[in-house]
């Protein structure tokens, strides 16, 4: 699919035509609103306000209750909790457990959990899903903190802002880069350009076996691949 891909239109092209993933087709693969204000996203590193931590630390401290180490800790994949602007959603992910497994004398989170406990929770879920699903890099596991600053704000304007748009014109931006002929990684949310294929070019996509059950293995004939 990468190969087909033509910058100058942001179109797939094909010798039958051209064609190209819409606005819609995000919508409909993501269920991610499409109106709603621009995604803005600010990398200004926050000033430092509290002397033993860094302007990154206290600011992912204020939104998830945790304060990552700059030095001498890793997470699961290897890399700094906290490195170059980036904050290690594995990291995150591993604390928040620890934080609420009663093996390691963390409280459960429940109904009955206090609401910073739920919206901590949340956010760091949040932050998760769109470090590592919609706006994914190559790093993998690693998410710029910049997306911090949207996640601190209020649910109603998180809410109120066209993420569908966003991730269309990021995958369109990840697309036109790995086109490049010396390029041989791609960013972005390849599932759309995955899905957006199968949908579109039916011979590519897995036969579904008619006598297996849905939820089944094997349910489809073969595995899926990925795009590139």
């Amino acid at each position: 699919m990468v190969e087909r891909w033509r910058k100058e239109t942001h179109c797939f092209n094909f010798r039958e035509g051209e064609c190209t993933i819409t606005l819609k087709d995000i919508a409909i693969l993501t269920d991610l609103p499409i109106d709603g204000d621009v995604v803005c996203v600010d990398s200004t590193a926050p000033p430092k306000v509290v002397a033993n931590m860094s302007g990154w630390q206290h600011f992912i401290w204020t939104v998830t209750g945790l304060c990552p180490p700059e030095k001498g800790d890793h997470d699961a994949d290897g890399n700094p909790p906290l490195s170059k602007g980036q904050v290690s959603i594995t990291w995150l992910t591993a604390e928040i457990r620890r934080k609420h497994n009663p093996e390691f004398g963390g409280i459960p989170l429940t109904e009955e959990s206090s609401e910073r406990d739920k919206d901590i929770y949340a956010r760091i879920y949040i932050l998760g899903m769109i470090g590592g699903v919609f706006f994914p890099k190559k790093s993998n596991n690693l998410i710029s903190n910049s997306w911090l600053k949207i996640i601190l704000g209020s649910w109603d304007d998180m809410g109120n802002l066209s993420w569908a748009s966003a991730c269309l014109a990021q995958l369109y931006r990840f697309l036109c880069n790995a086109s490049a002929r010396a390029v041989k990684e791609i960013d972005g949310a390849m599932f759309i350009v995955q899905f957006w294929a199968w949908e579109h070019l039916p011979w590519i996509a897995p036969k579904v076996d008619p006598d297996k059950e849905w939820g089944t293995d094997h349910t489809l004939r073969h595995e899926a691949y990925g795009c590139r």
